[in-house]
């Protein structure tokens, strides 16, 4: 990592596979279409980095014709280089994840990061500055350079197809398995001529030793010998709120922050995946990266670009209830980055032959879903606590199932954006370092202007009735599969934007935190599981109590028997004590001003507020009230909103070992395919 070649690697990264307009996306994914997902990365380390290019094949493709192509793309590359533009585009990428990086103190980019690791592995606590110079002084010939000392070595190529499990993985691994370092055959090694290069230096490495060497040296070592004291703890001071509205009455509701200059802003509409057409479920997730693949004006290889060469970000994404638009910005790009997201939101261009590409990520990621059992086990629940006629009766990643994504039309989503996503159905969030008279004053330009269409604005329908409670356990088979995956829950009487504090404190003592009851008991005390979690779920209509618990195989019908026992036991005669009391609220009150130490944690933060109707300084209360809790309070929230009884546990594993035990526990044990239920 302190070689002055480690930056010029990582640009060729970002070029190659790292950006939106990467080599390998426009040659293998857009242009070609034989790839459904593409990436390229450099990991520079200590005393070694590598670089790995990875390539998903588009189902019903030759694994080795992706692979000839991804080796040929790599070898034009190689030899060609970079473009100026490339370059520029890269760079303003990195460096806008750098500056967004370090507005946190930790984490893995923060403040306190960049500084310990310069100080730790470069004897330069402002290595970081190092890194941002050679950065702005790369070039096209630089970049062209690195690739050529170091990416023409031999590389370990590694082709994975999935197939039939043959066998689980309790006999993997642990004391006396064969240890790849010490086996070089293990791990692809390079030549012995091309190892002792390396380790000798050459190819750069004298040089990188000399600047090492000229670098300031290490201070005299701290006295560790106590630790130091700890600060006061001072509470959360959330930043001041503003609002005003566009001409066109859109609600603009804005938070200074200036510690980073940069902008974050949020485009929320009130639609979200209960706002899909039942009878077209995945339509919503199909629109939204359609619309990332180009507007009336751009192409998707040109809005990439231009997000590229601003150090801008734009996503689309949705939840339960709400459709959002995300902006990330620069803030001197700030006025260029938010026409971008205008073009973004208002006029995609539905490309019907960008269509077909995007169908077939979107069924690819259907496929891996129902492959993977946490996944499949939560999109197979939430349909059975809600009902399917309800809007949150639907699988909650949004991917729909695969015949409404095969059957849906590029008017079908065009007409869902103009349908739900209308300027009188949209509230617009901004946070970072500029002011709100400034922001107003741009976003007027784009948005103000956006008439509402003449059609009334749609509504969803929450009327729908709600199963009653019926306890019972759905099976889905996995064979040979050496855990199984529980997922339980039932619906509350209880709606997000109730008070639900006190409930959300009680989960957290019996199964919401690693110190839980339930994870205790699972994971620490029996070693059955890797964690068990349980959860209030934060829809705005309906709220669920939800309980997730990966489990060994042999132990999945006593797992259930323990979280049945724990549940009942702290709905009973074995409430919140003293020491969990006192734990649960230390933790909330401590940890909320870092709770909101970046622009996009106070983002999230005003966005959940005008969710559910919470007054701006709602996060400032919650110390008095975690501080005012009681033992009883808890256990009387608990009591009033939770019972073992009505649950519904889904279980993915191996039916041939599981199903005995589950028959043992006296509840109705149904079989269902992942699309539906089976004849049995």
């Amino acid at each position: 990592l302190n070689d002055p070649d480690a930056i010029q690697l990582q640009l060729a990264a970002s070029v190659l596979g790292g950006l939106s307009s990467s080599r390998l996306d426009n040659a293998l994914v857009r242009r070609e279409a034989i790839a459904v997902g593409v990436s390229a990365f450099a990991l520079p380390a200590e005393d070694a980095s590598i670089f790995v290019v990875h390539a998903d094949v588009k189902p019903g493709t030759d694994a080795a014709l992706v692979a000839r192509r991804l080796d040929e793309e790599i070898a034009a590359f190689i030899k060609g280089g970079p473009t100026a533009d490339e370059i520029q585009r890269a760079s303003a990428s990195y460096l806008g994840g750098a500056i967004s990086g370090l507005e946190s103190v930790g984490g893995f980019s923060g403040k306190a990061v960049a500084l310990a690791e310069g100080a730790l592995y470069s004897n330069d606590p402002g290595y970081y500055r190092v890194e941002l110079d050679r950065l702005a002084r790369a070039t096209p010939a630089s970049v062209t350079a690195a690739m050529g000392k170091w990416l023409t070595r031999p590389v370990f190529s590694l082709t994975y197809k999935p197939g039939e499990r043959t066998a689980g993985g309790e006999n993997r691994g642990g004391a006396g398995a064969p240890d790849p370092a010490a086996d070089p055959k293990m791990i692809g090694a390079a030549p012995a001529a091309a190892s002792r290069a390396a380790a000798s230096g050459a190819d750069g490495g004298d040089a990188a030793k000399a600047e090492l060497a000229a670098r300031p040296a290490p201070q005299a070592a701290s006295d560790r010998s106590s630790f130091p004291p700890v600060g006061e703890l001072k509470p959360l001071d959330f930043p001041a709120v503003e609002r005003a509205r566009l001409r066109n009455g859109i609600e603009v509701v804005f938070a200074r922050r200036a510690a980073v200059p940069t902008v974050n802003v949020a485009v929320s509409f009130d639609a979200g995946y209960a706002a899909d057409p039942k009878d077209a479920l995945g339509t919503q997730s199909l629109m939204l990266s359609l619309m990332a693949e180009g507007t009336t004006s751009r192409s998707s290889t040109a809005l990439a670009e231009a997000q590229e060469r601003l150090g801008a970000q734009i996503s689309g994404a949705a939840g339960s209830d709400e459709t959002v638009f995300s902006l990330f910005a620069l803030k001197p790009n700030l006025a260029a980055s938010i026409d971008l997201l205008a073009d973004y939101v208002r006029n995609p261009a539905f490309d019907a032959k960008e269509l077909e590409r995007i169908r077939a990520q979107q069924l690819t990621r259907l496929t891996a879903e129902q492959n993977n059992p946490n996944a499949l086990a939560t999109r197979t629940i939430t349909p059975l606590l809600f009902g399917k006629a309800h809007p949150y009766g639907i699988p909650p990643s949004g991917l729909g199932d695969a015949a409404a994504v095969s059957a849906a039309t590029r008017d079908s989503l065009a007409a869902f954006h103009a349908n739900w996503l209308r300027p009188d159905n949209a509230r617009i969030f901004v946070v970072g370092d500029t002011s709100l008279k400034e922001v107003v004053k741009l976003l007027d330009q784009r948005f103000g202007r956006w008439q509402a269409p003449a059609a009334a604005k749609p509504v969803k329908d929450f009327t729908a009735a709600i199963p009653a409670p019926q306890a019972r356990i759905i099976l889905i088979d996995r064979p040979k599969a050496p855990q199984s995956v529980i997922v339980a829950g039932k619906v509350l009487d209880a709606k997000g934007a109730d008070q639900l504090e006190v409930l959300r404190a009680a989960n957290e003592i019996f199964g919401g935190s690693f110190l839980s009851r339930f994870n205790t008991n699972l994971r620490e005390t029996k070693g059955w599981s890797y964690g068990v979690r349980s959860q209030i779920t934060g829809a705005r209509d309906r709220v669920a109590f939800l309980v997730n618990a990966p489990v060994q195989a042999d132990r999945t019908g006593d797992s259930i028997r323990e979280l049945q026992k724990d549940l009942a036991a702290f709905l009973t005669e074995k409430g919140v004590a003293t020491d969990e009391l006192t734990r649960m609220a230390n933790g909330n009150v401590r940890e909320l001003p870092g709770s909101f130490e970046t622009s996009g944690d106070v983002l999230t933060g005003l966005q959940t507020n005008a969710r559910f109707g919470r007054p701006d300084d709602y996060y400032e209360t919650l110390g008095d009230l975690y501080r005012g809790m009681t033992a009883g309070g808890l256990d009387a929230a608990a009591r009033k909103a939770l019972s073992v009884d009505g649950m519904v546990y889904v279980v993915v594993g191996d039916a041939a070992s599981v199903k005995p035990q589950l028959d043992a526990l006296g509840l109705p044990v149904e079989t269902m395919a992942a699309a539906g239920p089976s004849a049995e």
